[in-house]
């Protein structure tokens, strides 16, 4: 009987291995996890993240205000400064402070979020369907809520100017104000996991007994509350438009400060037109990983509310205390090359929705376009195909949008001058996102597809450097 059992077992086990090395259906591959130290990737890692983002978000700031945006001397007073006392330390970068105008500003954003996104016109649009059969539904108002959002703030500037206020309060409060949405973020991202454990919006969740595993990467995957998507709302609607409107508000506090900067002007004219794009995009944005891999947890969510805020707006934040003038033949030359890099990361996506929309009907660079036809099965067994572009930008490597991406976030970098590492934290940080989400991608496309992504690869054998990688 047992020599029975051990026969079925170890037939079980080789036709698990032989289902993964071949086409296999796309559910086993995203529900089996195959790591080796679960006690390093489910617990000690989340916490040690967990710990680490606030704190190093708060550590940018301390770095520009008390340490004149040098890193090195930030080290050393963190090292040798008999001030920097264990407890200093974790009430400056570690503790959970509230600021209540702070508080107001972040809860009336949100509130203005959520209403404009349900309030505002938009064409109905589906998202990918997923494992389970689900397919999300979004109403395509996400460039009329961007445009409307840059008057109304406009709008708010002038009245608040005539009443000798000023959005630059939020600089001015900057350290308050990044406590403060990172406590709520905490908050947001503990009571969304709580939700998906016990009133999942869909069948597409995954929850497990470890409660800090399903607090870091979240357990819901299309989260709604009152029929809101949450990830449409933190991603996109909060954390890209907060992005654009403090790229405002620190070009602006650099004007009032110091006049006219030309290295500010960039930094903000690219952002905004950066984002005036994504919001453009925006319906392409939500069949992207971000959205159909990722649950909304505290690297999602966390990531968007207070990541973006104080990280990727670290160039005009560093502007402020920094101001560097380029003059105009270099300021033409760094905003030309930005405009360039913004259109050709515009084109290449554009290039993968027409094929897709047009079902290969098309032409791409004025040639038919080469495409392979990939099937996938789901968890309810129904066959689906999706097709993958081996022709223009998609056919020099299978990432090459990455590459004009980490080009503009050089370009909008650079005006802050070579003599601080301080602003280029967040060209290193996209960069190693970027690398690590090819890396992520190629992975789930490979068990997704089989044998028709191992073609694809064949005929497009770099993931995102050409030559290189």
């Amino acid at each position: 009987m047992s020599t029975n059992n051990r026969t079925l077992k170890s037939t079980a086990k080789k036709e698990t291995r032989e289902s993964f090395d071949n086409n296999s259906p796309h559910q086993l591959s995203v529900h089996a996890r195959q790591g080796r130290n679960k006690l390093l990737s489910e617990s000690i890692l989340p916490l040690l993240l967990c710990l680490a983002c606030p704190f190093f978000v708060r550590s940018i700031v301390f770095i520009n205000t008390h340490c004149h945006g040098s890193t090195i001397e930030f080290f050393r007073r963190l090292l040798f400064d008999q001030t920097m006392t264990l407890k200093y330390i974790l009430e400056h970068f570690f503790y959970f402070k509230w600021h209540w105008p702070s508080a107001i500003i972040i809860i009336s954003f949100l509130s203005y979020a959520i209403i404009m996104t349900i309030l505002l016109p938009g064409k109905q649009y589906k998202g990918p369907v997923t494992d389970t059969g689900h397919v999300p539904i979004y109403q395509d108002n996400g460039f009329c809520y961007y445009i409307v959002s840059l008057i109304l703030f406009a709008m708010l500037t002038i009245l608040l100017k005539f009443n000798h206020l000023s959005p630059t309060y939020i600089y001015d409060h900057w350290e308050e104000f990044l406590s403060t949405v990172s406590t709520f973020a905490f908050l947001l991202c503990f009571l969304v996991m709580i939700k998906g454990k016990y009133m999942p919006s869909t069948n597409d969740h995954r929850s497990s007994s470890n409660w800090l595993t399903d607090f870091y990467r979240g357990v819901e995957l299309y989260p709604r509350i009152f029929d809101v998507d949450v990830k449409l709302i933190t991603n996109c609607r909060y954390g890209m438009l907060a992005w654009a409107l403090l790229t405002v508000i620190f070009c602006m506090k650099t004007f009032e400060l110091h006049g006219f900067i030309d290295s500010a002007f960039i930094t903000c004219v690219l952002t905004l037109v950066y984002l005036t794009k994504f919001f453009w995009w925006e319906s392409g944005y939500m069949k992207t990983m971000d959205i159909i891999v990722d649950r909304a947890g505290f690297y999602l969510c966390w990531g968007c509310l207070v990541w973006v805020s104080g990280i990727y707006t670290l160039p005009s934040y560093f502007l402020v205390t920094h101001p560097n003038q380029l003059g105009w033949l270099l300021t033409s030359i760094v905003l030309s090359l930005g405009l360039i890099s913004i259109y050709i990361n515009y084109d290449c996506d554009r290039q993968k929705l027409q094929v897709r929309s047009t079902e290969g009907k098309c032409l791409v660079w004025g040639k038919q376009v080469n495409t392979i036809r990939a099937n996938y099965r789901l968890l309810n067994g129904k066959e689906h195909e999706s097709i993958l572009l081996v022709s223009g930008y998609w056919a020099i490597s299978r990432h090459f949008h990455y590459i004009p991406e980490l080009t503009l976030a050089f370009l909008w970098t650079c005006p802050c001058g070579f003599q601080h590492l301080l602003p280029y934290f967040y060209v290193i940080i996209l960069f190693i996102l970027l690398m690590h989400r090819a890396h992520r991608d190629d992975q789930k496309c490979r068990l997704k597809y089989g044998h028709a992504w191992d073609k694809y690869c064949r005929l497009v054998p770099f993931k995102v450097w050409p030559g290189i990688y």
